[in-house]
């Protein structure tokens, strides 16, 4: 192995620039993984944007990949297996304190220092964070897992029952993903708010049955129309950002006694106004990553889902650039006139 390898830091400046950096650090326990393909999330696209001082380590977490070594033991796990990479929860987590016993591992106690994420072409991360791909699944299928996992935990999380009326806030990858994973675990009527062209046709071919404008009242208004007046039974809000603007359109879209799972980031405290929700009997749940549930990682159902050639979600990803170009990636995930969806870059 060189002791260098290719990777992307962000800049401090809303730039990424692909240089040499020193090789992911080799942890106690940990599998060395080549890179293969990584996907640019909202979330990567929001701290380069807030960044002001340069990265040191290499950031990036929807990503796929070859097991290049692995630590002595028993994991399940080949050299040479593909895999999707849990790089946040189970990839860093000390599998030994309560919240790890109990398959939460997002919340893990004693959480290993990251050694660097997928922007590269080396990264370390523990057995139990890579989850085998089946020999249907392309490598741009293996880093749509990660996206695709965060919105099967929430609802999965969240309990949405079948044949429940599910309203989504926002058609960007998570709100895609979401009406995909809502489609699967059995909702009945589906609608979804989109802001862009692009987005809208996608919410229409992951199973949503209505797509309406992201301006307020569209969604609200719809919901209550195609459900008597009450709303949806299960809201999942997916886009955050540096307003409440979009939670509360799902309070305003859920039906008494509804519930409402947020996913989106909310970077800025804002004051909430909570008598409505608590008048109206409101469950509010925030999902965050993946883990198990009902004795299955979320992993794990997301590749079944994209395991199939028929799945919608594979169709997600717009643009595809090497790494050396991940500049152009970054700038067209930022330009929704591009049409992107999902951009990914390849190592």
């Amino acid at each position: 192995m060189p002791d260098k390898m290719r990777g992307a830091l962000y800049n401090g400046n809303q730039g990424v620039v692909v240089q040499d950096v020193p090789l992911p650090d080799r942890f106690p326990g940990s599998a060395l993984i080549r890179v293969r393909q990584v996907g640019i999330c909202g979330s990567d696209l929001n701290i380069n944007r807030d960044s002001k001082t340069p990265g040191d380590l290499p950031e990036g977490h929807e990503v796929a990949g070859e097991i290049l070594d692995l630590p002595s033991g028993q994991h399940g796990l080949n050299v040479g297996d593909r895999v999707a990479i849990d790089s946040i929860c189970f990839g860093l987590s000390c599998g030994n304190c309560w919240y790890c016993r109990m398959g939460q591992r997002r919340h893990c106690q004693s959480l290993v220092d990251s050694t660097g994420g997928g922007y590269a072409e080396f990264m370390t991360r523990n057995p139990a964070g890579l989850f085998k791909m089946t020999n249907s699944m392309e490598w741009s299928d293996g880093a749509l897992v990660e996206p695709l996992a965060v919105s099967v935990h929430a609802i999965r999380w969240g309990g949405m029952k079948p044949g429940d009326t599910v309203a989504v806030v926002g058609s960007s990858t998570i709100g895609l993903a979401a009406i995909a994973a809502a489609r699967y675990l059995g909702a009945g009527l589906i609608l979804a708010s989109a802001r862009y062209p692009a987005q809208a046709t996608a919410a229409r071919k992951m199973g949503a049955d209505y797509v309406l404008d992201s301006a307020r009242g569209e969604l609200e208004g719809a919901t209550r129309d195609a459900t008597d007046g009450r709303g949806a039974d299960f809201v999942i809000e997916t886009i955050g950002g540096y307003t409440l603007d979009t939670l509360d359109q799902a309070v305003d879209t859920c039906r008494d006694q509804g519930k409402i799972v947020v996913v989106g980031g909310f970077r800025k405290k804002e004051a909430f106004d909570f008598i409505t929700p608590i008048i109206r009997e409101l469950t509010l749940l925030f999902s965050s990553c993946y883990g198990i549930v009902d004795g299955r990682h979320d992993y794990e159902v997301a590749i079944d889902m994209l395991s199939v050639s028929d799945c919608s979600f594979r169709r997600i990803v717009t643009h595809v650039v090497p790494l050396e170009q991940i500049q152009q990636g970054f700038d067209t995930a930022y330009d929704k006139s591009t049409g992107s969806l999902k951009v990914q870059v390849t190592s």
